[in-house]
């Protein structure tokens, strides 16, 4: 007989497969989302699994799990893309993840690869120039690569946006952005152009902002650049392990979720540090680690599927924001 949980896997699979199906205008309707059992009130699971982990008192747990979808809700829409993070803020997501470089001619794009291969035609639109790097295209060039098709026919002629389309697109929603300065030693000062980028867009002092990095040095110049914005250092080295001198202007901490442990997020909170899990490979997006990481604590898990995710929280026993909507 399947237990509860394994009954609560099969639902969500469904649940996935039946968004992957949906139209994009469909999947944007707040009432498409909750008959499709996108409402976390709507859908109701119980964890019945045993484990050998002896969780966190519900009051030592942190207060609410921020569900943050990792380059938009990737799982249905092309990543880093607008339809992607409008399809996060529509399913609820409390921020919405996206990497930021620069073109040759200064202008701040959304993509996360050094190449433009994976995720766009560059290949056939310039076929000799499929592996050069972001930072060699002009803004005129990047608009003419199609960065959806590879997802779906549904997505063909989705652009790489800039910066400033992505904030225009997500500043009437109410839900928040995690921007990773991506490769940053590869754009000498662009810090200063994001951040006045953000103050153009009036995330600046928002709260609605977190800017994210694996580089200290960036961070650092970026906080001198806006310094209201909370930074957060992105590390495969677990949330225990941050560097002497740092935490004094860090917000979060942001390991993969393979290395979380109970003992290292309560050393990062207790130094007022905050705690963002991000999947490495999809492994470590499974129920279990889900659990395993609400039960460790952590303030935020970064996710291909926010949907999916928000569920999981709950099923674990600890608690989520009601939902972003799409209009302030």
């Amino acid at each position: 007989m399947k237990t509860r949980r394994a009954a609560a896997a099969g639902s969500l699979a469904g649940l996935a497969v039946g968004l992957v199906a949906l139209p994009l205008s469909a999947l944007l309707n707040n009432t498409v989302l909750a008959s499709r059992g996108g409402s976390t009130t709507g859908f109701q699971a119980t964890n019945v699994v045993a484990t050998a982990r002896v969780a966190k008192p519900r009051g030592q747990r942190a207060a609410t799990v921020l569900v943050i979808a990792h380059r938009g809700f990737s799982d249905i829409a092309p990543e880093n893309t607008v339809p992607a993070m409008t399809a996060a803020a529509a399913a609820g997501a409390d921020l919405v993840e996206f990497d930021v470089q620069r073109t040759i001619d200064g202008h701040l794009i959304v993509v996360h690869d050094t190449t433009f291969s994976r995720t766009t035609d560059v290949a056939t639109v310039f076929p000799r120039r499929a592996a050069d790097p972001v930072g060699s295209f002009s803004l005129a060039e990047v608009r003419q690569l199609d960065a959806g098709s590879w997802k779906g026919p549904q997505f063909a002629g989705t652009g790489v946006p800039t910066l400033d389309e992505l904030l225009a697109a997500m500043q009437p929603t109410t839900t928040g952005l995690l921007l990773e300065l991506k490769d940053p030693e590869l754009y000498p000062g662009y810090e200063t152009t994001v951040a006045r980028a953000l103050s153009r867009h009036g995330f600046t002092g928002s709260g609605r902002v977190f800017v994210h990095s694996f580089d200290a040095a960036s961070l650092a110049t970026f906080h001198h650049a806006a310094p209201t914005v909370p930074l957060g250092l992105i590390t495969e080295d677990g949330a225990g392990n941050v560097p002497t001198g740092q935490d004094s202007w860090l917000g979060t901490i942001n390991p993969t979720a393979g290395t979380v442990t109970d003992a290292g997020v309560d050393s990062a909170q207790a130094r007022h540090l905050k705690v963002f899990a991000w999947p490495l490979d999809p492994s470590q997006s499974s129920a279990a680690q889900i659990e395993r990481l609400v039960d460790d604590g952590v303030d935020g898990i970064i996710t291909d599927n926010p949907i999916l995710v928000r569920h999981e929280i709950a099923t674990a026993g600890a608690t989520t924001t009601p939902g972003n909507g799409t209009s302030a």
